[in-house]
């Protein structure tokens, strides 16, 4: 669960924007989830609104980028290039305040200058106290570190193994990475863990690897999205895969380099059995069954004709509103959604408004019903989810840029005075909070 989130210096972020999950204490705390053990509520989402370049894909990006880096990625940070120079020298910093899946609030971020980690630290609230993990600091000639005593307990090795790991890490990647990979500290695992497996963001040409797989070789599963689909007025009668025999060369034939191609190769030899996606064909994937037959098998959907026959449509070719609920569909699925932070940009890509809406409301009710403790942050233009009926009013954001200074900033309305009875989408349109595009017409 995300508590808050804080960027500074990357992209068009040039001083420190936080992103606060937690709940305005003068208000209601009904639709919350309340986190007795510190004696907080959280939001379970949020959705944020702003015009086109304010800043809003590059808090996506700024999430995602610190995840990729603790998922041991060496990408460098692109500092907020408009005010100076000089500032470019200035490293970036990523912060995230979160409580694992065992119920520990960890506080864990790094400060980088393009791909050199020049600080980075974690501490753990085992209690409402703040006890101090780790910290590690560049120097010229290496780096500096401490550690409590509490994780060199945690630690295989204790501290001279750490002091030996601290030492060995390459400047681009984090320790908390290092030992999370090694097995060497079980904070560590379960920090990076939830990195992996709790933190999704999902952009608008986001393809969910995992859906495919999951509707052809699962019968239950592909019932269950049926009816996730029809409730929201998707109009088939269910899905259907096809299976044909195919030789090695052929599958071979479908990677796109000669380095994938050898990849591939290996890894059906090398297997008794399993299933490999396509990586030309979306909605195609290729399975070696325990016989060793090659099989190809594309996923099409049925549709029950006039004369009581059926017809089967390629997924390729149904709407593109149909693909994207393809791969949204996880925020559904009511088994899986326990505890994971999913951050979505442009959430109403190719979606009706209505269906836009009921996505949102099925996600609550599903989530506070169920006391999953699942967070949906999201990013929009769709002024019609502006609603209070759906929304608390901490949990709507709004992205500006500062037209001076070209930086990006995050208010909630929650802060502003608001005058009772006030539509708030008219409100918004009409410019009472920002975060809209100024147009000028310049008509002779």
């Amino acid at each position: 669960m995300l508590i808050n989130f804080s960027v500074e210096n990357y992209k068009s972020f040039k001083d420190q924007l936080l992103l606060n999950m937690t709940a305005a204490k003068r208000l209601k705390l009904d639709n919350t989830i309340p986190v007795m053990k510190y004696g907080m509520n959280v939001l379970p989402i949020s959705g944020i609104y702003g015009a086109n370049g304010s800043g809003k894909t590059n808090l996506v990006l700024a999430i995602e980028f610190m995840k990729t880096k603790v998922t041991g990625s060496n990408a460098a940070a692109i500092p907020f290039r408009f005010a100076s120079s000089d500032n470019e020298d200035n490293p970036s910093m990523f912060s995230m305040l979160l409580i694992d899946r065992k119920g520990v609030m960890y506080h864990y971020g790094f400060s980088i200058k393009g791909d050199e980690i020049l600080e980075e630290w974690l501490s753990a609230y085992y209690t409402k106290r703040e006890t101090e993990l780790f910290s590690r600091i560049k120097t010229g000639s290496g780096s500096e570190h401490e550690f409590g005593n509490r994780f060199i307990k945690e630690t295989k090795g204790g501290k001279r193994y750490l002091d030996f790991i601290s030492n060995d890490v390459p400047s681009n990647m984090l320790l908390l990475s290092e030992l999370a990979i090694r097995n060497s500290n079980q904070i560590c695992i379960d920090v990076h863990s939830w990195f992996i497996n709790d933190l999704i963001t999902i952009r608008p040409d986001y393809y969910n690897l995992n859906v495919l797989p999951s509707l052809i070789t699962n019968e239950a599963y592909r019932e269950k999205a049926t009816g996730i689909l029809k409730s929201l007025d998707f109009d088939f009668d269910g899905f259907e895969s096809k299976a044909s025999t195919v030789d090695l060369e052929y599958i071979l034939s479908q990677a796109l380099t000669p380095a994938d191609r050898e990849t591939l190769r290996n890894s059906i030899e090398s297997s008794s059995s399993g299933y490999w996606l396509s990586p030309k064909q979306r909605y195609v994937i290729f399975h070696k069954t325990m016989s060793g037959r090659l099989e190809e098998i594309k996923l099409s959907v049925r549709h029950k004709r006039s004369d009581g026959t059926y017809a089967t449509l390629s997924i390729a070719d149904t709407s593109s509103g149909f693909k994207r609920m393809l791969d949204l569909l996880q925020l559904l699925e009511k088994d899986k959604i326990g505890q994971r932070t999913i951050v979505v940009d442009e959430i109403e890509r190719s979606l009706h408004t209505v269906i836009s809406k009921g996505l949102i409301k099925q996600f609550l009710e599903d989530d506070l019903s169920q006391e999953a403790q699942s967070q949906l942050i999201f990013i929009t233009h769709d002024t019609n989810l502006l609603d209070m009926n759906i929304l608390r009013r901490d949990e709507i954001q709004f992205m500006e840029k500062d037209r001076e200074k070209s930086a990006s900033y995050l208010t909630n309305y929650a802060e502003f005075k608001i005058i009772p009875g006030l539509n708030l989408e008219k409100g918004y349109l009409d410019g009472r909070f920002g975060a809209i595009p100024l147009l000028h017409h310049n008509l002779k």
